[in-house]
Parts: C-alpha cells; structure tokens; sequence
C-alpha cells in the first residue's frame, strides 16, 4: 500500500470521553442537600407604630372641658338682664322722680268690739317722689257704702269716709323687668258722718276715725318702659285698713280689706 492510501492522523476518529459515572450514594447517609431548595430568609417588617405617634412632648396639665349645658347658658342671661334692668332703673347718680299711683278696690269692713261691718268701694290716690330705695307720698282716700254699728250693729250707719295721710314705699326698687311690685305702709285719718237708724232719735255727732293702712301693688308697666324717663304700669292692689281710734264722736275699731285694680306712674 502506499502512503497516499494510508490513513493520516488527523483524520483518525477520536471516540467521546465517557460520561462521568453517577455517584455512589450510601443507603445510611443523608440525602444531598439541594441548595435551590433553601431561600433567604424573609426580610424582617419594620415596626411602624412609632409612626402614629407625635414626636412633640405629651402635655401631662389636665384638660379642662366647659360643658355647655342649656341651663347654664340661661343663668347667664337672667344675670345680664337682672343686672341691666338695675342699671337702668336706679342709676348710680340715684335722682329723684315723680311718683303717682291710683286704686279702686272693693272693701270688706267689720269690727272687733261689737256686731256691725258693711261692703263699700273705695278710691285712693297718691302723689309724691322716689328713689332708688325708698319713696313717699301723700294720698288721699274715699269709703262709701253700707257700714253699720252699734250695741246691735245697726244703730248708726256710717256709710262714707273721707281722708288721707302720708305713705312710705320701696320706691325704684319695686321696678325689675316688665314689671313693678311696691309695699307701702302709712296711717289715714278720716271724717266720717255718723247718723242713727232708729225714727225719732237724734244723730250722734260725727267721728274722726284714725289707723295705719298697708298696701301692695303688683302690676306690668307698659311696652319699651325701660327707655322712657317716666314708666306707666297697671295691675292689681291688696290693702289693710285698721281704724284704731276716733278723735272725736263713737266709731268702732274697724278692720278694713281691700281688693282691687291700680294705674302707676313714675
């Protein structure tokens, strides 16, 4: 043969390396760790509740919580108006005004030392001045009716009386709001003529009866009177009239109660 028909070495065919021959694993050892099979551990969460809070110190003073209560709120307006009303009627300057007050009353009279008494109507005035806390005036002040007295009650009839006398009041502090109230005490004198019932008898001599007399006066004065320099008012009146003495003549000690309606002004 000749060397063009022999076989090179380069084209001599090189056989594949054997595979690697799989391990040999022993039946009493562990298994092999698969590394895929394991992670990395979780990232731990952050803790955020420190994000609710305020980094601002926390005030330790107690918080103190008014409570609107609806009753409260009309304690402070009574008190505002209370102490307006004040101001406005008896003013720290405390002037003088004019005091005027009219009645008309239905009267019940009886008396202590004997049988008699009577129904009667009376009319009363008054004119005099006021102040912040007191007032007077000087009055005057009509009975007429049926009034009867005597051992038997019906000896003598006395059927008007005539008079007046001076009064004290509570003068401006009777005012507050829409509205007035005054108590008053005084003392009347009188002239009452007397005459007899019986036919035939001559008439006693007249009397001068005498007494203190209380008097009490509620009423509304008129619209906007807190604005005006004079108020008028109307309402109603309670009066006592006692009759203690007589200067002259016979008249009974008599006790007088008095019902009725009455005009004020100041």
């Amino acid at each position: 043969m000749s060397e063009d028909t022999q076989p090179s070495d380069a084209e001599t065919p090189t056989p594949d390396p054997d595979p690697d021959p799989a391990p040999i694993v022993d039946p009493g050892a562990n298994p092999p760790r698969d590394d895929t099979s394991e992670s990395d551990p979780a990232p731990k969460q952050e803790d955020l509740s420190n994000l609710l809070g305020s980094d601002e110190p926390e005030d330790s003073s107690p918080r103190v919580r008014v409570s609107a209560s609806p009753t409260t709120n009309r304690v402070d307006r009574s008190e505002r108006l209370r102490n307006y009303y004040a101001r406005t009627y008896r003013p720290a300057h405390n002037p003088q005004r004019l005091y005027f007050a009219a009645r008309a009353a239905y009267a019940l009279s009886g008396t202590s030392t004997g049988i008699g008494g009577g129904r009667m109507g009376s009319a009363n005035v008054e004119l005099g001045q006021t102040w912040n806390f007191i007032g007077y005036g000087i009055g005057a002040a009509v009975y007429g009716g049926e009034l009867t007295f005597g051992e038997n009650g019906v000896e003598k009839f006395a059927g008007m009386l005539v008079g007046g006398g001076p009064s004290l009041g509570l003068g401006r502090l009777g005012l507050f709001g829409r509205g007035y109230i005054d108590a008053r005490l005084g003392y009347n004198f009188f002239y009452a003529p007397v005459s007899s019932t019986r036919v035939g008898m001559i008439d006693p001599p007249d009397a001068a009866p005498h007494g203190p007399k209380l008097q009490l006066d509620a009423g509304l004065l008129f619209h906007d009177s807190e604005s005006r320099r004079f108020r008028h008012g109307i309402g109603v009146n309670l009066g006592w009239q006692l009759l203690v003495h007589s200067f002259a003549g016979e008249y009974p000690v008599l006790n007088t109660f008095n019902v009725g309606l009455g005009y004020f002004f100041g």
